[in-house]
């Protein structure tokens, strides 16, 4: 008899929660957006107004969303009595990354945002493989991810790099915004080699001397080409 009696009440408690018009969703909030219009996010979401938010599925809601490209987490909770909320965190344009023709924004990820556009600031990562550029997808190419480590190794050096590529030896070259290359060779040792190239650079400040490359692929013996 027991059993019975809850059987049916939570069968009322369905029922009610499945027919009552108060539990429609009334309002929907969206915070954490920046970059991504709400009413794309709301697109994605796809709340049936006319249903219970009881018997809508918020997992679902939050998968069709994470779909967008820049989105990089996102929560949908039920707030009684009729108020569904979609908090999101963005992801963060980090690199440009040039395959062949075509070229785009990605986070640290890899997750490719959107198309690059002309007037982007960002550090270029040109790979001489073809590879999917498509909004949305990830990119698996072992040198883009080198490249990447690369290119937070020459930030904590304090260098700030405009393109970093691979020669046809897989030696990283990277091109500094004023255009100087460095030619950095293997990056098994790379904090050694970052540091000559502070040491060098103040020594051909202090002369007066512009210097077009700095070839450290020996460190122990670095080459200047110069301007």
């Amino acid at each position: 008899m027991v059993i019975t009696l809850c059987a049916l009440l939570i069968l009322a408690g369905v029922v009610f929660a499945a027919t009552f018009p108060g539990f429609d969703p009334k309002a929907v909030t969206v915070s954490g957006n920046r970059r991504v219009a709400r009413n794309d996010i709301l697109a994605k979401a796809a709340i049936a107004p006319h249903t219970s938010i009881w018997l809508q599925n918020t997992g679902a809601m939050a998968r069709r969303i994470a779909t967008i490209p820049y989105i990089a987490a996102v929560t949908v909770r039920r707030i009684p009595p009729a108020t569904l909320r979609i908090r999101v965190a963005e992801r963060v344009p980090f690199a440009e990354v040039r395959s062949g023709w075509e070229a785009a924004v990605v986070d640290r990820s890899l997750r490719v945002l959107e198309p690059a556009s002309a007037e982007t600031s960002l550090p270029v990562i040109v790979l001489d493989e073809p590879v999917e550029l498509a909004p949305g997808e990830f990119i698996h190419a072992r040198t883009a991810a080198e490249l990447i480590a690369a290119s937070d190794a020459l930030t904590a050096a304090q260098i700030t790099p405009a393109q970093l590529e691979l020669d046809r030896f897989e030696g990283l070259v990277v091109t500094l915004p004023t255009g100087l290359r460095l030619m950095l060779g293997s990056e098994s040792d790379l904090p050694r080699k970052l540091a000559l190239v502070h040491a060098i650079l103040s020594q051909t400040v202090t002369r007066g001397r512009r210097v077009a490359a700095i070839d450290l692929r020996a460190p122990s013996a670095p080459v200047l080409v110069y301007r």
